[in-house]
């Protein structure tokens, strides 16, 4: 999603003034997805995005991009996975929370892969509520 429209294509422009007046309507939302793998979170996730305009949160899509773009948290993660150990919590959070702030985001998301733990579900709480 184009933030501003200067960056849609005129072609596209139409569809997208359309659908920012679909999404304005809708409410925001925070969605965690759970379930063993298979269970269809990856199938359910594009569905319900489209459908209240939210962003769709991987945290092992969002570990590899942030590795690859060599950020501060990506650079940390992939000390961690050289080394063969987890990433942490807290990376993991950190990372969770700057995809949170950009603005296909803007009406919410759904997150999927995390949390795994109590401990995990605790620290993304905080750092939902610290956002709004």
């Amino acid at each position: 999603m184009a933030a501003n429209l200067e960056d849609v294509p005129s072609l596209d422009l139409m569809h997208e003034l359309l659908r920012r007046m679909k999404c304005s309507s809708k409410p925001d939302k925070h969605l965690i997805l759970i379930g063993p793998p298979g269970s269809g979170k990856g199938t359910q996730s594009p569905l319900i995005k489209d459908e209240y305009c939210l962003c769709h949160l991987a945290t092992g899509d969002m570990l590899r991009a942030a590795v690859a773009a060599k950020t501060t948290l990506g650079i940390k993660a992939k000390e961690a996975m050289d080394k063969g150990e987890l990433v942490s919590d807290n990376l993991v959070v950190g990372i969770i929370d700057e995809a949170m702030k950009k603005p296909s985001c803007q009406k919410g998301f759904i997150l999927d892969g995390f949390p795994r733990t109590v401990t995990q579900a605790q620290k993304v709480r905080c750092s939902i509520y610290a956002s709004a």
